[in-house]
């Protein structure tokens, strides 16, 4: 195959499969010879975080010197991206400094999406009605990826849920990550957090030590956490293995600001500091650290976890106008975005840029980031992200005049306009003018684009670029 042949196949499978089970993927992993088999992974699940976690992971591999392979999705500007091998703190500085560091090349996916496409064909060929989808050529391509490079370890991210999710083929990891639960995908994992949690659980493993971010800090209901930690407890239980809740109140934060945070460990008293901004971060790097305790030094960790990058979450895109992006996509990712920049814009107003899928919540996400009284509220101005199933700006619009309080209403310039780089344009004039910090938020789709644009504008120095360079 040629790369554009390479990616039309891919783009043609349909994104999932009609079998609700790991059939499919079982027996795509068969005939290629099951390429997990003798790699050490780590596998994450959950809600919100899984990339956040995966980046912590990484990083502490990567410091300590491991070849590491890194999977996540989706991937914000170039397909490439969701397949990684980070060898050492060498390619791993390389990352920090430009985000394409360590990504598969084309060649790479080329040669072997002919060898994957070649085993999919064979099952059609030999009458199997339930053939693989999207999700699980690409991970088939990442595994044998990962085997031909001889990674020490592979950090997997969970594309959708857990139980039925192509990364799911795999068995006996070193651990199994819950991130923080939430509502999102519900056509596909259930409308209770009881049936979400059980899916995210599906990927606990007989022997696999499990590792979950405490419901009850996630910004869910008190009955939906108590729901989702009874479902999790209760399938450890089932296969005996060990269950370590971590969430807030296992750490004292020490600061917090625009270049980063630190917090101590109460349970161990080291001190972690971690340029990720979002509030819920030091959870997610406690998640990695307990992962990660019996295979690298405390002090791999500590620089690790300093390290740490991770674009579009809450990432500081230019310093003047003070702009960040962050993916907040769900009604818990806008909770935790709220929670965030209430102590990040240091008492100047807020603009909003805003791009928000058809099929999730945007009523109450619109509801949750302008009537908050955490902040003043400038401005906001909707578009539309580059996906067809994005909501449109006009429908955005209209949706918030039905939900905004009326005080806030009244302080309030709000506009639509659906070309995302023309609404960019309008956004940063806004903020300027007003001193204002500038939030992009709603989408990954949207942040992936806006990254290019503001990349392009940085290049003819129009704004001052934050501590990441937005590499290509």
């Amino acid at each position: 195959m040629n790369h554009d042949t390479t990616l039309q196949y891919i783009s043609k499978t349909g994104k999932f499969s009609s079998d609700r089970s790991l059939g499919r993927i079982r027996e795509l992993s068969r005939r290629l010879g099951d390429p997990w088999r003798g790699l050490k992974i780590f596998h994450i699940a959950g809600t919100n975080g899984k990339g956040s976690i995966s980046s912590y992971l990484t990083h502490i591999l990567s410091t300590a010197g491991y070849n590491v392979g890194w999977y996540t999705s989706p991937y914000l500007e170039r397909f490439n991206e969701r397949i990684r091998v980070i060898q050492g703190p060498e390619v791993l500085e390389q990352y920090d400094r430009d985000n394409a560091a360590g990504e598969i090349d084309n060649e790479s996916i080329d040669r072997i999406m002919t060898r994957v496409s070649r085993a999919a064909d064979s099952m059609r060929e030999d009458g199997i009605m339930d053939l693989p989808s999207e999700f699980d050529l690409i991970t088939m391509m990442a595994l044998i990826y990962f085997k031909e490079k001889n990674c020490d370890y592979v950090v997997l991210e969970c594309g959708l849920g857990g139980r039925l999710d192509s990364t799911n083929v795999i068995e006996n990891p070193l651990a199994s990550i819950i991130a923080a639960p939430g509502y999102d995908h519900m056509d596909r994992l259930g409308n209770s957090m009881r049936n979400i949690m059980y899916e995210k659980a599906g990927i606990i493993k007989p022997g696999t030590p499990v590792f979950a971010y405490n419901p009850s800090d996630s910004m869910i209901s008190e009955e939906d956490a108590a729901s989702a930690r009874k479902t999790l407890e209760e399938r450890c239980l089932e296969l005996d293995v060990p269950l370590h809740w971590i969430g807030r109140d296992q750490y004292e934060m020490l600061s917090y600001g625009r270049q980063g945070q630190s917090f101590r460990n109460l349970e161990t008293e080291e001190v972690y500091t971690t340029k990720l901004l979002g509030v819920y971060q030091p959870v997610n790097a406690l998640l990695a650290v307990a992962a990660l305790a019996n295979y690298v030094s405390a002090e791999d960790i500590r620089q690790g976890i300093a390290a740490t990058v991770w674009p579009a979450r809450l990432e500081i895109l230019s310093h003047s106008p003070f702009v960040l992006l962050d993916g907040a996509h769900n009604i818990q990712g806008c909770r935790a975005l709220v929670e965030s920049l209430t102590r990040l814009n240091e008492n100047a107003p807020m603009v909003f840029l805003c791009a928000i899928m058809q099929d999730k919540n945007y009523r109450e996400m619109i509801n949750i980031v302008l009537n908050s009284k955490q902040y003043e509220t400038a401005a906001i101005v909707f578009t539309a992200a580059p996906d067809e199933r994005t909501a449109s700006a006009e429908q955005m619009l209209a949706t918030a005049k039905e939900v905004l309080d009326p005080e806030v209403e009244s302080k309030l310039l709000m506009s639509s306009v659906s070309d995302y780089n023309a609404a960019l344009d309008e956004a940063l004039a806004l903020a300027e003018a007003k001193g204002a910090v500038l939030c992009v938020f709603g989408s990954l789709y949207l942040a992936g684009a806006i990254r290019k644009r503001m990349r392009d504008l940085q290049k003819n120095q129009t704004y001052s670029t934050g501590y990441n360079t937005l590499g290509a």
